[in-house]
């Protein structure tokens, strides 16, 4: 009896996201990150020798394609007999109401993966906006994601290069962005980076901690640029971070997409 009640403990918490997925709306939400160059401010900016960005994020998988290696593959000794015998006579199926609506559900895409360039809704805007002068445009992702709320929503890594930045998108009263980024000392140094599978089993094991020793290396102090905003928003509206040095665009969008 004491193993059924251990078993409970631990199923039940996976099972319950798992019962309400249905109700919960998905989006589609697509970044890129931004660097102004050689741009003149009278804006002052922090001189600090260190920055922690956030204390976790998901890193987004990407959806690879299996390789089969036909080297490896070699023929049977023996000949591949096929008994046609065994075959069921496949019987003809009559289009019915049921059928169709069948055919007609949308299907449930992949949560928290990379969705391939070919597939962004910003590719016309992102060519406009890399002809601009003194402007670097990098980083642009896309991914699907249930918009649930705020505590139950990861961070997701946008960037670990120059411009580090995460994005949350998440619904309160209504669906909201939070976007931090920072640029100058390393801001994620001390942040753990989550993979899909450890982000699943959270819930079960709470916050993640980094192990970071000391460096030796002497730290440099230097100009910190950092974007820490939340705003409302509303869902197939595009949206611009801005920061003398930095930015990051983000764009929400429902799923299936509302055709106008």
């Amino acid at each position: 009896m004491r193993h059924f009640f251990k078993f409970i403990a631990v199923f039940l918490p996976l099972s319950l996201p798992l019962l309400s997925e249905e109700e919960i709306l998905v989006v589609k939400v697509e970044v890129a990150t931004v660097i102004w160059k050689d741009q003149n401010t009278s804006e002052k900016f922090k001189i600090v020798d260190e920055n922690i960005l956030i204390s976790e994020a998901l890193l987004l998988e990407e959806i690879e394609t299996p390789e089969i290696n036909l080297d490896i593959i070699t023929p049977q000794d023996e000949e591949i007999v096929f008994d046609f015998e065994y075959f069921e006579e496949i019987p003809e199926f009559k289009d019915s109401e049921d059928t169709l609506e069948e055919e007609e559900a949308i299907e449930i895409p992949s949560f928290f993966r990379v969705i391939d360039k070919t597939e962004h809704e910003l590719n016309g805007s992102m060519r406009r906006i890399s002809a601009v002068s003194d402007l670097e445009l990098d980083n642009h992702k896309s991914w699907y994601q249930p918009l649930k709320d705020e505590l139950s929503t990861p961070y997701i890594l946008v960037s670990d290069q120059g411009n580090q930045c995460v994005v949350k998108v998440f619904q309160a009263r209504f669906p909201r962005i939070h976007a931090k980024c920072a640029m100058g000392p390393d801001s994620l140094s001390k942040t753990y980076i989550m993979s899909k599978s450890e982000f699943n089993v959270k819930p079960l094991i709470g916050e993640f901690t980094l192990d970071n020793e000391e460096s030796e290396t002497p730290k440099n102090q230097r100009e910190l640029y950092v974007i820490d905003e939340q705003r409302r928003i509303s869902l197939n509206e595009f949206h611009y971070f801005d920061h003398p040095k930095i930015g990051i665009l983000v764009g929400v969008y429902s799923y299936p997409k509302e055709e106008d």
